[in-house]
């Protein structure tokens, strides 16, 4: 008979959980690796790894960026249903400095989120504006523009921001080179109808990621309402509208709200093709856009959202 020296045996079983730890969680080997170096079943080497963790072993520590406020994220995403919400933390409160910081955020996530065979659609709106400028590299995927052109004296250019994203992309791009919003829904059919823009809008049904801002028809008005006719913003509030997206009026419940001065006259994506796309990233921010992002969560079209904090714990509120 053959003793073995005292804790011999719980000495080789904390080597075996060093050993597997360090080539599972260091070197990357998978399990039935590890567990044909250590002569050992791949069960007992899931074991190993379980203890690894359970005795402290192992230590996972998960390093949240400091200007992500993880708790409100994940709450905000609960609460509404969506998929995602990422939170930041705003220290300036300026609308410009709040843009930037959303914007830079907005570019991190739709970088992780593309692959090179995505279809992404592009609105519009100053902190697109900001991903846009954020943006060093982006996969080869296709660029398509949902929205036609913005009026210029809105120091906002669509066809711009498609263009810049497709030089990000190196990819395929779907422009728009017509204005959103035409005189009549006759204009706007024969627009319809020109080659360019038939391709663009055959495109909406293949998109398969979207990047949206969200815009408020509030009393504090409208972004867009300078450049539009003069009434329709009001009959729009009238009419029950609280948020924009991508030209669409939506209530406070999130329903497309019709309004006959812009029935057949956009140049857009509508509310049934926006809604099929399969991931749609919002981002948008302030206090005073609560009541608009929430109807846009509410409606089901957006999936992901970046946001500020002071706006997210108004949204939380609501």
């Amino acid at each position: 008979m053959v003793l073995e020296p005292a804790g011999s045996r719980v000495s080789l079983e904390l080597v075996n959980t060093v050993l597997a730890a360090r080539r599972f969680y260091l070197d990357g080997a998978s399990k039935s690796d590890i567990a044909v170096e250590l002569g050992l079943s791949r069960f007992k080497v899931s074991r190993l790894l379980d203890a690894a963790k359970r005795d402290g072993i192992v230590r996972i520590t998960i390093d949240v960026p400091a200007e992500v406020n993880l708790d409100l994220s994940t709450g905000l995403a609960a609460a509404y249903g969506i998929r995602q919400a990422l939170v930041i933390k705003v220290l300036d409160a300026s609308d410009d400095f709040m843009r930037l910081q959303l914007g830079r955020a907005g570019a991190a996530l739709l970088g992780s989120a593309l692959e090179a065979d995505d279809v992404l659609g592009v609105s519009w709106g100053h902190t697109l504006q900001a991903m846009v400028g954020a943006i060093d590299v982006l996969p080869a995927c296709t660029i398509v523009q949902i929205v036609g052109g913005v009026p210029a004296n809105l120091n906002i250019n669509s066809m711009e921001l498609v263009r810049q994203l497709a030089d990000h992309a190196g990819g395929q791009v779907y422009p728009l080179h017509v204005p959103m919003l035409l005189d009549s829904p006759a204009a706007a059919a024969t627009l319809r109808e020109e080659f360019h823009v038939r391709r663009t809008f055959e495109m909406f049904a293949k998109l398969t990621k979207a990047v949206v801002g969200i815009g408020t028809w509030g009393p504090d008005g409208f972004a867009l309402e300078p450049v539009l006719p003069a009434g329709i913003a009001e009959h729009a509030r009238q009419a029950g509208a609280v948020a924009d997206v991508c030209m669409i009026p939506l209530d406070a419940a999130g329903r497309p709200v019709a309004l006959e001065e812009l029935s057949g006259r956009l140049i857009a994506i509508d509310f049934e093709r926006l809604s099929s796309v399969p991931e749609v990233i919002g981002i948008a921010g302030g206090v005073g856009k609560a009541p608009a992002i929430a109807a846009a969560l509410r409606s089901g079209v957006i999936h992901r959202l970046v946001t500020d904090e002071s706006c997210a714990h108004e949204l939380m509120r609501l």
